[in-house]
């Protein structure tokens, strides 16, 4: 879990994160809360690289998957996830939740970034030095 955090937080590199996350997500019987947060991350994937529409939909699924484990989950702050992510479509144009648009569009919006809230000072401290081991 902490190689999606890092890669989620420090890198901002959502795909890695999904991948990442779906490795954990097989490997612990595919609960549904990590589908959740691996679909959090593509969400947030699409939507940088304008695929609003995609991203969009993907959130509405995720946020389901989501909200079966508010407030926290494993020490993540998972109402603020909610919170954090929906205010980042919020702030896309509502005509836009059909659309592909330009990555560049998506930049000048200036969109707020998401930090996953750790709840866990151990796990928040070691987060910027940490090195993601090779997946198989």
């Amino acid at each position: 879990m902490i190689s999606y955090l890092y890669f989620f937080n420090v890198k901002r590199d959502y795909f890695e994160c999904h991948e990442y996350a779906e490795h954990l997500w097989f490997a612990s019987g595919r609960p549904r809360v990590l589908k959740g947060l691996i679909q959090g991350a593509v969400c947030l994937y699409h939507l940088n690289r304008g695929n609003v529409r995609g991203g969009y939909a993907m959130w509405q699924r995720a946020k389901r998957y989501l909200e079966e484990k508010r407030p926290v989950y494993e020490g993540i702050d998972i109402d603020q996830l909610i919170h954090d992510i929906d205010h980042v479509f919020n702030t896309v144009p509502t005509d836009w939740r059909n659309k592909t648009v330009p990555p560049l569009a998506i930049q000048q919006l200036e969109l707020p970034s998401v930090d996953i809230h750790i709840l866990d000072t151990s796990v928040r401290h070691i987060l910027p030095d940490w090195i993601p081991q090779p997946l198989d």
